[in-house]
């Protein structure tokens, strides 16, 4: 009999250790999952009123490009991170005419030498998480292509696969018009996205060329033929 209890004892023991560790596990995954980026939380901090100058500086060079591309022959376009980040914190959200995909808030970019990332809040009733896709951009071997390789994706600092995401990318570039799909053969893991090789400005055509993408220090640099 007491070696009975003995044994019930120690499965007793065994139970509540196992329970005790899954219960951390779930802890660690919380905790992982409600992890912010540190540049993220930088970049949502920034206020208004210093977001303004950024943008107008942003609707300055729109302008600009505009004049380039009419009086001509070469297109060189240089864009900051912070005008970009700017933009998406004054023109996207449910008041914008460009709306994001219902339950994506807030989305943000940081630009590196070698790798760029988009950050981005996710809204359910449930839960709030910010997820984080690390890509690399590089010009296409077709002509004005654009490819964006995902290095990885983020929930928190708790690495993932969304396959769901990337379909929503996917549709999101299709509302906004954009010639994006899937390089074929990379399981989704490259996107391309086709730039238009003509462009009309105040009833006057022009071919598009882009010979450089250059992505660095907060800044992205295109230099294109006009013709």
């Amino acid at each position: 009999m007491q070696r009975i209890k003995k044994r019930w004892r120690r499965i007793l023991h065994i139970f509540l250790a196992v329970s005790v560790l899954i219960l951390l596990v779930c802890l660690l995954i919380l905790w992982l999952l409600q992890t912010v980026p540190l540049s993220y939380q930088i970049a949502l901090a920034v206020e208004d009123k210093v977001q303004h100058p950024h943008l107008v500086a942003l609707q300055e060079t729109v302008d600009n490009i505009k004049d380039d591309i009419w009086h001509r022959d070469k297109l060189v376009l240089e864009v900051s991170e912070l005008q970009i980040n700017a933009w998406l914190a004054t023109e996207l959200g449910p008041q914008s005419r460009r709306a994001l995909p219902a339950g994506i808030k807030q989305p943000r970019i940081e630009l590196g030498n070698q790798q760029q990332t988009l950050y981005f809040t996710i809204e359910r009733s449930r839960f709030t998480v910010v997820i984080s896709i690390v890509v690399q951009t590089e010009l296409g071997d077709d002509p004005n292509t654009v490819e964006i390789r995902i290095v990885s994706v983020h929930a928190g600092s708790l690495p993932i696969r969304m396959k769901r995401a990337f379909d929503e990318i996917q549709s999101a570039m299709a509302r906004q018009g954009v010639d994006f799909q899937w390089k074929p053969g990379t399981n989704r893991e490259v996107g391309v996205v086709t730039i238009p090789n003509q462009i009309r400005i105040k009833h006057k055509q022009k071919k598009i060329s882009v010979n450089k993408l250059s992505i660095g220090d907060g800044v992205v640099e295109v230099i294109a033929d006009l013709d």
